[in-house]
């Protein structure tokens, strides 16, 4: 592994976060190539102290770990060089009602409504994955309203973070990679630093 990739894992779903949680581990382990007892990682809420929230690699030091669900699917995304947020959506998920009103302000509402009916479902998608892999970026998760993030589409995915009032991130180094999460999925990756990292498939 480079210095400028991050590595993902796409895994059938199990039926509890537990295991799938497991995947984050064995993902570090196999990046760099030591044993599956070498790797400690904690999941805790820092408002609550539930075993939910942002997932940190307390060993080895210097790797970063990201993880997604969604449908039958399960992604996990391990770092070597900074933080990184990855999230996958289906994209029945997100046509239901009211779904918008939630998730978008109204300069994206605006725009998805510019886009053809035949693929406004991909593009939303590709929106809200941005938006919710930045949020994990930054450690915030769903605790911010998604509305506050301003996001550009281009093609079906998501290009640039355009605006987020308020927040602690330098956004001009704020990354977003999209990537085929598999049939009806869409999935992005949102990294840190100087320039886009390169994403490599386990």
């Amino acid at each position: 592994m480079t210095q400028t990739d991050v590595s993902l894992l796409l895994a059938p779903r199990a039926p509890l976060p537990a295991p799938d949680r497991q995947h984050l581990a064995e993902a570090v382990a196999w990046v760099l190539r030591i044993e599956l007892a070498e790797v400690t990682i904690e999941q805790r809420c820092e408002r609550c102290g539930g075993t939910h929230g942002k997932p940190r690699v307390l060993r080895p030091p210097g790797a970063f770990v990201s993880l997604s669900r969604a449908a039958s699917t399960v992604a996990v995304a391990v770092s070597l060089v900074g933080p990184l947020g990855v999230d996958i959506e289906s994209v029945g998920a997100v046509s239901r009602a009211g779904f918008d009103d939630v998730a978008f302000n109204g300069g994206e509402r605006e725009v998805l409504q510019a886009v053809p009916v035949g693929e406004r479902d991909r593009v939303r998608a590709g929106l809200w994955t941005a938006k919710e892999a930045v949020l994990k970026l930054s450690g915030s998760g769903l605790t911010v309203d998604p509305r506050e993030l301003s996001v550009a589409g281009r093609g079906g995915a998501a290009s640039a973070l355009l605006s987020w009032p308020g927040s602690s991130l330098d956004l001009s180094q704020v990354h977003l990679t999209s990537f085929d999460a598999g049939p009806g999925l869409v999935g992005t990756v949102a990294t840190l630093g100087p320039k886009a990292r390169q994403i490599v498939l386990l």
